[in-house]
């Protein structure tokens, strides 16, 4: 049995006996997208799972590099990634936020309407390449490994996840060199985005109109608030920032955000006394 499907096989024995629970750090925009849409599944409760409404939170502070420690990489996601979600009530755990996201959907489906699904299918995985390409790899990594007291099993999971690093880096720079620049399939996913929004909005403040919000909104808006913390909002048509402002004015946001932005700031309080 390989190194992965050792790691593997270990996770999903260890993770399956609790409760419904979803990993996250409240400035990783991954696990921002997937909380909004937690948030805008539960503004429809008759339409959601009871399970949503018992999903338990747990901080993974990445300013500490909790993700690295050994639990983490053993128990929860040899991947180090967050979002992750792990229950019983799940085959295995799911590791990458486009797979939580798409289980939200499934626990709330009027998020992935049929009408609709097909599109909003393509535009998520566009939006999660984009997401990769902006992401960078952890050199904490590569510190740890040169730790000599790491247990063996420590060690090993760390080099699977330098080994994750090392090919998506290779994947980025395949990317870049053929010319799709960040930047140009960043325009290009937001031009999209407005021409959905013209077609289908009909003058309310949904992408998709009286279908009302979907998982494409929860994307869009936490990806259009994370170009402006960055100072990127120069990327942002204006009809999408009036669309974004205006859904981050509702209370599903708020809850979410708590007022913070999508990036840290050092005149936060630390990040293991935000509130959550």
């Amino acid at each position: 049995m390989s190194r992965a499907s050792r790691l593997w096989k270990k996770v999903r024995q260890s993770s399956r006996n609790d409760g419904l629970c979803l990993y996250v750090y409240p400035f990783s925009i991954q696990c921002i997208v997937v909380q909004f849409t937690v948030a805008l599944a539960l503004r429809r409760k008759s339409r959601a799972s009871r399970d949503l409404g018992h999903l338990r939170y747990r901080l993974v502070n990445l300013e500490k590099n909790e993700n690295l420690q050994e639990w983490y990489l053993l128990d929860i996601n040899p991947l180090g990634r967050v979002p992750t979600l792990t229950g019983k009530a799940l085959p295995s755990p799911l590791t990458d936020c486009l797979s939580v996201v798409y289980w939200v959907c499934e626990q709330c489906p009027a998020l992935l309407p049929e009408s609709h699904r097909t599109e909003i299918s393509r535009l998520l995985t566009q939006l999660h390449e984009n997401f990769e390409g902006y992401s960078s790899p952890n050199p904490a990594v590569e510190d740890l490994l040169v730790n000599h007291d790491i247990t063996p099993t420590h060690r090993q999971a760390l080099e699977y996840k330098r080994e994750c690093q090392r090919k998506q880096r290779e994947v980025v720079a395949n990317n870049v060199s053929d010319g799709n620049s960040m930047t140009k399939e960043t325009t290009a996913f937001l031009d999209e985005i407005v021409v959905q929004l013209d077609k289908h909005g009909k003058g309310t403040i949904w992408i998709y109109g009286d279908v009302g919000p979907t998982v494409l909104d929860a994307h869009v808006v936490a990806f259009v608030a994370r170009l402006t913390d960055i100072s990127l909002e120069d990327l942002v048509p204006p009809e999408l920032r009036a669309y974004a402002a205006t859904i981050m004015a509702l209370p599903e946001w708020r809850e979410v955000m708590k007022g913070r932005p999508t990036v840290w700031d050092p005149l936060l309080e630390p990040v293991d006394e935000l509130p959550n």
